[in-house]
């Protein structure tokens, strides 16, 4: 026994002995600590001999040298004078869409105005066929014969029109939800508007740049030209579009800008259907305003209640973001006490006469809408006060249900204040009816006959793609209108001001950036537009949140709003030097504010640029001119990076005169040409079919004669450059005189006042006039560029076989394809490893057609500036867990500079991608050996070392473990990464993305819950049950009519609003209030008003971990913020001397032991060398660079919303909102006539008045 104890008591000794050895043996390891001297030397090895194979295999020196061997110039850039250049190229291309819709509008008033007055009555055709109604067109039954009521049209595709078959003589009728085309006035308005198709075709011939026109009638139908079927192919929507009249181009064309409180009655009097019948209500007329329009919106019972705390006492503008907020928050209101409909009226009439005698809101048109059920007075003496005489706020009053005194008192109320009433009995007539104040309020522009204001849209995304690019039928363009109103002239017996509708046409973004040339601009320069409020028309960096294809199933906009401030991300960490952060930021804001104006100007400061969806960021000086793009609301802006950017490389080849057929430059297929870019085109379809009949072509009637590629066009055209008697058509047409003095010292009714009959068939000026346009500069640098990069695939140098070449002294790589993209947009490559042919990857030229626009090519162009001789090399995220070893493909770039008396520009890029696998074994084969004479004991292929190859953002190049391979270090070792920022060789930056998509279920504002879609035939029966029970029970004798009425069933096919505990959401006490003069604010204040807010809320936690993309349906704008890293290679570049930089982690361990780790830049690169000795266990960490929303409060009321709410913004030109005799006017009110009910439902009301009657009098 003893003898046991004895040998256990020994062993434990041994161990402990053993133990403490190897923790000594660790420690001595440790103080020879890691062979720096062999890190450098790897490293350099490493570096130089990627650098010499690409140099090598790229021929960049000889392609360098074949641009020096023709005239070259290296040319300087005047900012401001290319700014004057591209904005009057902006300012024609606009003109010609804004002269076409003007002609619309003339055409269709005289056309009203003869058909209306009996003029054309015999010549329109009896019946309703006059009308090509888009539901019917080209409906055949299954024998192939045309389908009862259904209309042949002949159609073809064109790219042009969202690749959809069209009719180009002809315009198909659209038509809305509730909208019935036997009416009367539809009926007219169908036949007169019918006139306009020839007007379509003609401006379509003129400009056939144009894309969709139309005519939106005030009864209800959209007229669209060319014609088309509807639903278009392959859309899941309906037979019925989205109403239009609540869309923006239509609305802001209607009605000058205008300040609307909306009064929501909340008190216990509503019936909890009825409330959500209002808030329906209140939500339409809110998805009617635009972003020069002003808003609140309260609810009142005993007291009146601001929704959305931060808006009290406030105006906001009309955003996207401010409705949303609005919306979400009402949702959550609570009914209780009774109606305080003084301390409501007060109240809005006190805040918008602030908002008028401050100067601040619209300074235009002023409303207050007041939604309620019941209402015992009209409320004059208040009214009196506060409105009278002169009547600067427009009453308009909206009665839930059918309650016959409140009707007359909201009547009233409506028609004595310049206002408008509607009675609202299902959601149907909540979407209908709301439009009507928006006809009201065109009143006084209808009546002075004079101005017709032009209005541009928003942005929102609209169908396909029009690009010849082989992606872009996979691709949404984005889509501008620009509209205008159109006046009933007629002299009528009694005094009215009727608006006809609302003329239009669509201006896709990627026509008007095609007269921005990116060739002018340079690699990493780029454009934009920004509007009158400082939003976005485009910028690189816009993405609309997604539409979740409303648009093209309904036909339903979604308006983009973007602030500029929000897309340019001046740099905000610049080391501690708070002077230089703050002046990025007030040179931003000074640039935002000069451009509203707007006035020219130029400007210098530091921004952020992020890459590869936000993982990679990096710092860049642009300098940036802009200036007004006259006759509209927008201003241009171009940017130039400020290192490279100021001077331009220039050198063209003269096709006329060239010996040879320049089109020998651009045999085989393994060449593109940026497919966004214009070299050459046909102005319109007419051109290109005459150039193809007079050339023998065959084309198809069904489909658009087009080319089949970008390539396929250049070429086409170089063989013409190349034709006797060819001419350069390089100036773009110019558009027609502006369409001025509209009707001026005339009432419009004489024919001779139309524009329409002078320009109608006058070409001069038209695109019509030149068969074709060509970019001389662009085309003549393009044929230089395929000179210069032509036969580079003969003779190239080296092999991918792998074997070593004996006299470079290092492994050849496996490549797959070498590449160079110049600055004429010409991509060519060799591919060297033969492609499996069911391989399901892409090729290389799918992904990189638009070379200029690719992150290797900005990040090669960037990187000449950190050190010109080198490679960017980058791989794939995540593509360490690439099935084959030999799949992971890396890429490397490196950017051709020409220097020309002193003065250097980028010519172009090339490249090349290798495999991974043969980039790592030549790795292993370097770090595996020691370098020096006298030998080390340790290398990477040592157990206690790491060694990991890092790119320029943190992410692993080449590792030990193969998954490493694109990943960030950070999610590996964020311990070390910490302490590689805190050495200041990686610098953390955060980037904040002010257009993050979150889902619903993250907003604090919104409760979950569904959407409830009721069967069809039940709320078909139900809608035509409330209208019959309000008329039964407005007939019946008093006792029988004061039955509760809380009962009422609402047809709400679309949406069901869930009572949300909205009180709980919000934080009270930081209460952002407009300033104000005293004497206002004193003026502000009433008695009779108690203010209430909703009680403290929590704030918003981050959503944590990876935020994957929301379903559209679900999805929200959200501030999105992340942290990304860029290499500092200054810090290893110190003193010029390329020595390793030694840190050590230390106190990670209990034991005492310490983590030693080297860090040395790999010359001729982008990448750095980290060696991490492995002996000590230390801890590590995670660093994520995964975005997440921001914390705190959130929405509207957060401190960035709040403060851009006080952004400069500029009015529109132009305010129509008072006609003296407008008060002649007696139309003030509609309900729900009997007139207008199917014959069924009058049929049933009669049986029930003649029930009621014999119950009255039994």
């Amino acid at each position: 026994m003893e003898s046991k104890q004895w040998s256990c008591f020994v062993a434990i000794v041994l161990g402990v002995l053993i133990f403490k050895m190897h923790i000594f043996v660790a420690l001595g390891d440790q103080d020879e600590d890691i062979p720096h001297n062999e890190v450098r030397n790897w490293a350099l090895k490493f570096g130089v001999d990627l650098w010499e194979f690409g140099r090598q295999f790229t021929k960049m020196n000889e392609i360098k040298s074949r641009f020096k061997d023709n005239d070259i110039e290296v040319k300087r850039k005047d900012g401001i004078i290319l700014l004057r250049e591209l904005a009057a190229e902006v300012k024609n291309f606009m003109d010609f869409k804004r002269n076409a819709v003007m002609r619309l509008m003339d055409s269709a008033e005289q056309a009203a105005l003869s058909e209306l007055e009996g003029q054309g009555q015999a010549e329109s055709p009896a019946g309703g066929q006059q009308h090509y109604d888009a539901r019917r067109i080209n409906e055949y039954n299954a024998d192939g014969k045309l389908a009862d009521g259904a209309r042949h049209m002949d159609i073809r595709f064109m790219r042009r029109f969202e690749r959809l078959p069209v009719n180009l003589s002809l315009s198909s009728i659209l038509v809305p939800h509730g909208v019935d085309l036997d009416e009367a006035d539809v009926k007219s308005a169908l036949q007169w508007s019918a006139h306009l198709d020839p007007l379509f075709q003609n401006n379509l011939e003129q400009d056939p740049a144009l894309s969709w026109q139309y005519f939106g009638s005030s009864a209800g139908f959209l007229r669209r030209f060319p014609g088309t079927a509807w639903p278009p192919e392959g859309s899941k929507g309906s037979k019925l579009i989205h109403d239009f009249r609540t869309h923006n181009w239509f609305v802001q064309a209607a009605s000058s800008p205008k300040d609307i409180m909306i009064l929501l009655d909340s008190s216990s009097s509503m019936s909890e259907k009825s409330f959500d019948l209002g808030m329906a209500t209140a939500f339409n007329i809110l998805d009617t305003l635009g972003e020069d329009d002003f808003v609140n919106l309260i609810t009142f019972s005993e007291a009146v209640k601001t929704p959305v705390p931060c808006f009290k006492d406030r105006m906001v503008r009309a955003t996207p973001d401010n409705i949303q907020e609005i919306k979400s928050a009402v949702k959550a209101i609570k009914l209780q006490d009774t109606a305080n409909f003084t301390a409501g009226l007060e109240y809005a009439f006190s805040l918008l006469h602030k908002y008028n005698q401050s100067g601040a809101g619209s300074q235009c048109n002023q409303a207050i809408m007041l939604i309620t059920e019941s209402t015992s007075e009209s409320h004059k003496d208040v009214i009196k006060q506060y409105n009278w005489p002169h009547m600067p706020v427009r009453i308009f009053t909206y009665l839930i249900g059918s309650d016959s005194g409140s009707r007359s008192n909201l009547h009233d109320m409506a028609c004595s204040n310049k206002g408008f009433f509607v009675q609202i009995n299902d959601y149907e007539e909540a979407r209908r009816k709301v439009i009507d104040y928006a006809l009201v309020m065109a009143r006084p522009m209808i009546m002075y006959q004079a101005d017709h204001p032009v209005h541009w849209s928003p942005v929102f995304v609209a169908g396909k793609s029009g690009g010849l690019g082989r992606d872009s039928e996979y691709q949404r363009r984005l889509v501008t209108t620009v509209s205008t109103p159109v006046f009933d002239r007629r002299n009528h017996s009694v005094r009215v001001a009727n608006l006809l509708g609302v003329v239009g046409t669509d201006v896709p973004i990627e026509e008007i950036r095609k007269v921005i040339p990116q060739h002018k601009l340079g690699p990493n320069g780029y454009s934009f537009i920004v509007d009158n409020n400082g939003r976005a028309l485009y910028h690189p960096d816009l993405r609309p949140l997604s539409d979740a294809n409303q648009y093209i199933d309904q036909l339903k906009p979604k308006y983009a709003s973007v602030d500029i401030t929000e897309l340019e991300l001046p740099e905000t960490e610049i080391g501690n030097n708070n002077e230089i952060i703050e002046m990025n930021k007030n040179l931003l804001n000074e640039m935002r504010g000069d451009m509203i104006k707007p006035k020219e100007g130029e400007t210098e400061f530091t921004v952020l640029n992020h890459y590869d969806e936000s993982k990679r960021v990096s710092t860049r000086t642009h300098r940036y001119f802009y200036g007004p793009i006259e006759d509209t609301p927008f201003t241009l802006a171009i940017v130039l990076p400020e290192k490279y950017g100021s001077h331009e490389f220039v050198s063209q080849q003269e096709i006329r005169h060239s010996r040879n057929n320049v089109t020998e430059y651009f045999k085989g297929d393994n060449w593109r040409v940026h497919p966004d870019w214009v070299y050459c085109e046909y102005n319109s379809v007419s051109d290109l079919e005459k150039e193809r009949e007079s050339s023998g072509e065959y084309s198809s009637r069904d489909q658009e004669p087009s080319f089949g590629s970008p390539e396929e066009q250049v070429l086409h055209f170089l063989a013409r450059a190349g034709r006797p008697g060819w001419k350069w058509m390089s100036v773009r047409p110019k558009s027609p005189q502006p369409h001025h003095n509209m009707h001026s010292g005339s009432n419009g009714n004489a024919p001779g006042s139309s524009h329409f009959g002078s320009q109608h068939l006058n070409s001069q000026g038209s695109r019509k006039a030149e068969p074709y346009y060509c970019d001389r500069t662009l085309i003549q640098s393009l044929v230089r560029d395929a000179m210069v990069t032509d036969g580079l695939d003969r003779n190239t140098t080296g092999t991918s076989s792998g074997k070593e070449d004996k006299q470079q002294g290092y492994q050849k790589f496996v490549v797959a394809t070498s590449f160079v993209a110049t600055r004429s947009g010409l991509l060519r490559w060799i591919d060297h490893i033969k492609r499996p042919e069911d391989t399901p990857e892409p090729h290389f030229s799918e992904d990189n057609v638009r070379a200029m626009d690719t992150s290797w090519y900005k990040r090669a162009i960037d990187q000449h500036s950190v050190e010109p001789d080198s490679f960017v090399y980058s791989v794939p995220f995540g593509s360490g867990y690439a099935i084959k070893s030999n799949a992971t493909l890396v890429t490397a770039s490196h950017a051709i500079f020409v220097e020309h008396r002193g003065h250097k520009a980028p010519a172009g890029v090339v490249g090349l991608q290798f495999q991974h696998d043969s980039l790592a074994k030549h790795f292993i084969n370097i770090t595996s050996a020691c370098t020096g004479m006298t030998g080390c004991k340790r290398t990477c292929a040592s157990d206690n070392l790491d060694c990991y190859v890092l790119d320029n953002s943190g992410f692993v190049i080449i590792s030990e473990e193969m998954e490493h391979t694109g990943k960030f270090f950070g999610q590996i070792d964020g311990t070390i990464m910490d302490s590689l920022v805190q050495d200041r060789i990686y610098k953390r930056v955060t980037v904040n993305d002010y257009q993050g998509v979150c889902s619903d279920a993250d907003n604090p504002y919104t409760a979950a819950g569904g959407i409830l879609k009721p069967n069809r035939l039940g709320s078909w029966f139900f809608s035509h049950l409330v209208a019959l029970s309000a008329t039964w029970l407005s007939l019946m004798p008093a006792s029988l009519r004061a039955w509760p009425q809380d009962e009422y069933t609402y047809d709400n096919e679309d949406v069901v609003f869930v009572d949300n505990n909205y009180s709980d959401e919000y934080e009270f006490g930081n209460e952002y209030n407009m300033p104000v003069d005293q004497e206002m604010d004193e003026f502000f204040t009433t008695a009779d008003v108690e203010y209430t807010t909703p009680p403290p809320v929590r704030q918003h936690k981050p959503h944590a971990g990876p935020r994957f993309t929301p379903d559209p349906q679900n999805a929200r704008r959200c501030d999105l913020a992340t942290d990304l890293y860029m290499l500092q290679p200054e810090r290893l570049n110190q003193g010029g001397q390329n020595n390793p930089l030694k840190g050590k982690l230390t106190n990670c361990h209990a034991s005492g032991c310490e983590r030693p780790f080297s860090v040395q830049k790999i010359p001729h690169s982008n990448l750095i060398l980290l060696v991490v000795d492995t002996l000590c266990p230390c801890g590590s960490k995670q660093l994520d660079i995964e975005p997440l929303e921001d914390s705190g409060v959130i929405g509207a009321c957060s401190t960035r919303r709040q403060s851009q709410e006080q952004e400069s913004r500029r009015r529109p030109r132009k305010c129509i909102n008072y006609h003296p005799e407008e008060i002649e006017i007696q139309q003030c009110g509609r309900g729900s006539p009997l007139l207008h009910m199917s014959g069924s439902v009058i049929v049933a009301h009669l049986l029930m008045v003649t029930v009621t009657f014999v119950l009255a009098n039994a």
